[in-house]
């Protein structure tokens, strides 16, 4: 029998190369879980008003060299950087950062949620709640000596 194509090696790999990157955009991201009320990045601060946390963020946030994007009634967004790596090439990703601040009381709760700007996909990984929870602890002591 006679063969009507003949596919060369180089072809192959890069076939399956495509393949491979096809099937390993497709993982699923297992959610991550945080022994605070809501499971997710979040704190509460005793005793105070909204205006003053919000306040407190913004100063934060400006000490921390990071621009405020936005700002809502009870939110405040800010945009930056992560340096990345992926198949041994380094670029950086740009994130938003949304804190939310909800009054609860006389007690008022921030909350953090990052957003990749590429495809707006919230972070949701165990250790992207880790180190928001760590921003959001820094942010809670910050607001202590204010």
């Amino acid at each position: 029998m006679k063969t009507l194509y003949k596919i060369e090696p180089i072809a192959l790999a890069l076939f399956f190369i495509a393949v491979f990157f096809l099937f390993a955009g497709c993982g699923t991201t297992s959610v991550g879980k945080l022994g605070t009320p809501s499971g997710r990045p979040e704190v509460t601060i005793a005793n105070n008003n909204i205006q003053t946390v919000m306040d407190g963020v913004a100063s934060w946030l400006a000490s921390q060299g990071k621009p405020i994007d936005a700002t809502g009634a009870y939110t405040i967004s800010t945009s930056f950087t992560k340096k990345e790596n992926m198949l041994g090439i380094s670029y950086n990703s740009g994130y938003t950062a949304v804190f939310t601040i909800v009054q609860n009381g006389a007690d008022i709760s921030i909350y953090e949620a990052q957003y990749n700007q590429r495809g707006n996909d919230e972070l949701v990984t165990q250790s992207d709640y880790e180190e928001m929870q760590k921003e959001l602890t820094q942010i809670s002591e910050f607001l202590k000596t204010k």
